[in-house]
């Protein structure tokens, strides 16, 4: 007996400790918070040094619209001008650069804008300023003559806008072909004045008669300068009346220049009647035509 209460002490000694894990202590506290160890929080930022507080979902949801609110908004497009703003830009631009290379042609020749007002006046000087150019060169006169063609491009532009022409391209493309169309058809003209007086025995006619139009048209770039900038910026109810008053200008320029085209070419008019009428219609008449039907078709 004494042998078996020995072993069941020995057996309850060993089992007695494992039994011990087994039952639950009631001194234990369990934790209440999720363990950290398997799914950290959402605002855990990783750093050791970050305070973490717990958010409150409401209040969360409550600070978000007013974080919402302090965003700042976005900027609204930027406006594209108006086509009217668009035109009166353009037509600024355009001023200021004629004027301004007005101003510079005056500084620079301003004995030759003398020398071809005499020579408008005057026959016997026109006739003595030629030959000074043919002798010295005549380059500033065809620097002038290029502010002619300019204002003039400009001049058919702002008339054509005038009479609601409607070009199918922008504003500057527009001011370009109408000053594409004036040069081509002022270069045309030259151009067969000088076969003219290449094929036929009258080249020192063709050479005064031509630098007849190159006095002539730096004379009037002067009218069509101040044309366009009453066109341009007058009252709209002058603007019909600016526009014929430049015409009526232009058109007694043209048949004075005419007039002294008719005295170079007084040796070979009363035998070359057929000839002169013929030059007449086909490179003074035709070009005119041919630029106001241009401007029509596009009105």
């Amino acid at each position: 007996m004494k042998a078996f209460a020995w072993i069941i002490f020995l057996t309850l000694a060993t089992i007695a400790p494992v039994w011990g894990q087994v039952m639950l202590n009631p001194f234990d506290l369990t934790p209440r918070l999720p363990s950290t160890e398997t799914e950290p929080p959402a605002w855990n930022t990783g750093n050791p040094f970050d305070v973490a507080h717990a958010i409150n979902p409401v209040k969360a949801a409550s600070v978000q619209p007013a974080q919402k609110a302090k965003a700042k908004p976005a900027k609204p497009p930027r406006a594209r001008l108006t086509t009217q703003e668009q035109y009166k830009t353009f037509l600024f631009s355009i001023t200021v650069a004629n004027l301004a290379l007005l101003t510079l042609l005056i500084t620079i020749f301003r004995s030759v804008y003398q020398k071809a007002y005499r020579g408008f006046l005057n026959e016997n000087m026109l006739n003595q300023i030629h030959r000074e150019a043919q002798s010295s060169g005549a380059l500033a006169y065809y620097i002038l003559y290029v502010m002619f063609v300019l204002n003039a491009g400009t001049f058919v532009f702002l008339t054509a806008r005038h009479f609601g022409a409607a070009f199918p391209w922008g504003l500057w493309q527009s001011w370009l072909m109408c000053l594409a169309g004036t040069t081509a058809l002022v270069l045309a003209k030259h151009a067969v004045l000088t076969y003219i007086g290449a094929v036929f025995p009258v080249g020192k006619e063709t050479s005064s008669y031509q630098f007849t139009i190159v006095v002539f048209g730096i004379l009037l770039s002067l009218i069509l300068v101040a044309a366009n900038v009453f066109i341009a910026y007058g009252p709209s109810e002058m603007t019909s009346a600016a526009l014929f008053t430049t015409f009526g200008i232009t058109g007694l320029l043209y048949a004075f220049r005419s007039l002294r085209g008719l005295i170079v070419a007084n040796n070979f008019l009363a035998t070359h009647k057929f000839h002169f009428f013929l030059y007449l219609c086909a490179v003074e008449i035709a070009p005119l035509l041919v630029l106001v039907k241009l401007v029509q078709n596009q009105a």
